[in-house]
């Protein structure tokens, strides 16, 4: 029974590294994608690359149980989904790039 349980803690933390490794390049990408936006508040290739990393992020920080990511990743998520103009959400996308600005700098810190 040891075995198994150890077995287990191992898959997990192994899980847990693979997505610190996705989620640090993913949030580096959605990083990207916002400073995209700034000078192209209507790209629709960009918002929709931008929310489906999101979507990955949050599914990854769901399994781990972390909250903050998770309600992040949401909040972007439910920010960006179907905007046709981002003109109109300037404070919202200065604050999201703050938001990811500092994830990027956690997952960074994190993985080396």
């Amino acid at each position: 029974m040891g075995k198994v349980r150890y077995y287990g803690m191992t898959l997990i933390e192994m899980h847990k590294n693979l997505f610190l490794e996705e989620c640090s390049r993913l949030t580096r990408l959605i990083f990207n994608c916002l400073q995209k936006l700034e000078k192209n508040p209507i790209d629709l290739d960009t918002i929709e690359m931008m929310v489906n990393a999101a979507d990955v992020i949050r599914g990854g920080a769901k399994f781990l149980e972390d909250v903050d990511l998770e309600l992040n990743a949401k909040m972007l998520i439910e920010l960006f989904k179907g905007t046709q103009d981002m003109r109109d959400r300037k404070k919202e996308h200065e604050m999201m790039m703050g938001v990811f600005r500092g994830l990027v700098n956690k997952t960074h810190s994190s993985i080396a």
